[in-house]
């Protein structure tokens, strides 16, 4: 029996190469089936209102030369980096609070349910009129709009830990610490992981409509600006550099992050 667990893990172990080139391959094949389409549909419309790729990277190119893209890059990066830390430790915190806490649930999952169905503009307007037209107001405003969606990610991860696993520990005369480490927090990452990207998702959108209505820098702005001037091509530049940042981010921190946090988990086959 032992044996034939242990061909199954080297199995599985040098089959992990080639699933991920694998992976690789077809993420490409996907790109470039979405380029294709794009410029099919590009040569179908007019460009006016459907710019091709190549007018796209021209128009990214021309703003990285003139070092606009990074300054409002930079500008839009940081916003959201300060809202999505602060929407983090205070949707994890109510989520810990209200998994563990019967009276902590009871208090406050009627007020998180409450500030996820809130329109995340409710939140902006207030700010902005509370603290100002400036970053303070931008930036709780869009951790405001964020926190509930994390909270509540956390809070069901709590509440689905397997309690025999952590009596079986307590049997075994597992510490406090172990417990904590090698049964708990696996359970509770994929939520963690799950808050995360749908997290940064919020706050790339909400970040966006703040810079569009109360800033004078950032991407939403330079979006506001291009569609002001009804020009396509910038509007589909500063989307698609933002959206190869987001890329960047998922495929070369969040897919690396989770690999070598869940590398415990077996592999499902279908």
């Amino acid at each position: 029996m032992a044996v034939a667990d242990q061909a199954r893990t080297q199995a599985s172990v040098s089959r992990k190469p080639a699933l991920a080139w694998e992976g690789v391959t077809y993420r490409l094949v996907s790109v470039l089936l979405m380029i294709a389409v794009w410029q099919a549909i590009s040569l179908l419309v007019s460009p006016k209102y459907v710019p091709g790729p190549m007018s796209t990277v021209m128009a990214v190119a021309k703003h990285a030369a003139s070092g606009a893209l990074w300054g409002h890059f930079l500008a839009t990066i940081v916003r959201m980096v300060s809202s999505f830390a602060l929407a983090m430790i205070v949707g994890v915190a109510a989520g810990i609070l209200m998994g563990l806490f019967r009276r902590g649930e009871q208090m406050l999952d009627l007020w998180v349910m409450v500030g996820l169905t809130i329109p995340g503009l409710c939140y902006v307007i207030v700010s902005f009129l509370w603290l100002g037209l400036n970053d303070r107001a931008a930036i709780l405003a869009i951790s405001w709009t964020t926190f509930p969606s994390i909270a509540i990610n956390i809070w069901q991860g709590v509440k689905a830990i397997d309690q025999r696993l952590v009596d079986m520990a307590r049997v075994f005369r597992a510490s406090r610490w172990r417990r904590t480490v090698r049964v708990v927090l696996p359970q509770v990452l994929p939520y963690l992981m799950a808050a995360t990207r749908f997290g940064l998702g919020v706050v790339w959108k909400v970040t966006v409509l703040v810079e569009l209505l109360g800033r004078s820098d950032g991407i939403g702005y330079m979006l506001n600006y291009s569609f002001q001037m009804f020009n396509m091509a910038d509007v589909f530049a500063w989307t698609l550099s933002f959206t190869v940042f987001m890329v960047i981010i998922e495929l070369g921190i969040l897919k690396p992050l989770e690999r070598k946090l869940f590398r415990w988990r077996p592999e499902i086959s279908g």
